[in-house]
């Protein structure tokens, strides 16, 4: 028989790594999965890794997608199938490449949109900050615009530090873990209150029985 506490509990999640080509994003996966660093990449379709870390002491079953950077011109359905997929984003830039920073935008309006909701788990990450410099994109730039955008905000070298991009994607999945048990309290409270209504309408059917 099943423990109804581990039942409750958040036991895999699906996460989505968004951006232009270019500014880390498949090197970030790989870091964080093998906590191995390759530099270069020929990234022409998507990639789905699966791996199963811990993140505060509970083991996740974690599917993380990573999509082929498009900013430019409408989203391709592909894109929006992977929003939709997904229950939480990783948005990729690199600090020395301002297209790639300004991209950023327009990607969390766009999960807004597909998923039809606000405030959903989207950390944003700042890439190649050990190359000061080629650097475009000021530190205080992406604080900022994370600030906007009500999203966490890492800035980080893929290349030279694995701590800080397991920190960031440990952040997204605590975050998908609190939606998860926001939605479960909501369906909680909606359960309640159709038991509350039900058992309301049994009591007045009975009073108008008695009634006759």
């Amino acid at each position: 028989m099943s423990d109804p506490g581990t039942a409750r509990k958040m036991t895999r999640a699906k996460l989505v790594v968004l951006g232009r080509d270019n500014c880390g994003k498949t090197a970030l996966c790989v870091r964080f999965i093998t906590k191995r660093f390759i530099g270069e990449y020929d990234h022409k379709k998507e990639v789905t890794y699966r791996c199963r870390p811990l993140v505060d002491k509970e083991a996740v079953d974690l599917e993380i997608l990573d999509t082929v950077g498009k900013c430019a011109g409408p989203a391709p359905n592909s894109l929006e199938s992977a929003i939709k997929w997904g229950d939480g984003f990783l948005i990729v830039y690199s600090v020395t490449d301002r297209s790639s920073f300004e991209c950023v935008p327009r990607l969390k309006r766009l999960i807004d949109h597909v998923k039809q909701a606000l405030g959903l788990p989207t950390v944003i990450v700042a890439n190649k900050c050990d190359m000061e410099n080629g650097r475009v994109v000021r530190t205080e730039e992406g604080e900022e615009m994370a600030r906007e955008l009500r999203c966490s905000f890492f800035e980080l070298s893929v290349a030279e530090s694995p701590a800080a991009v397991e920190a960031a994607a440990s952040q997204l999945v605590r975050e998908v873990r609190l939606e998860f048990h926001r939605h479960l309290l909501a369906m909680d409270k909606r359960s309640r209150m159709l038991q509350m209504r039900h058992a309301l309408k049994s009591k007045l059917t009975r009073s108008k029985t008695m009634q006759w």
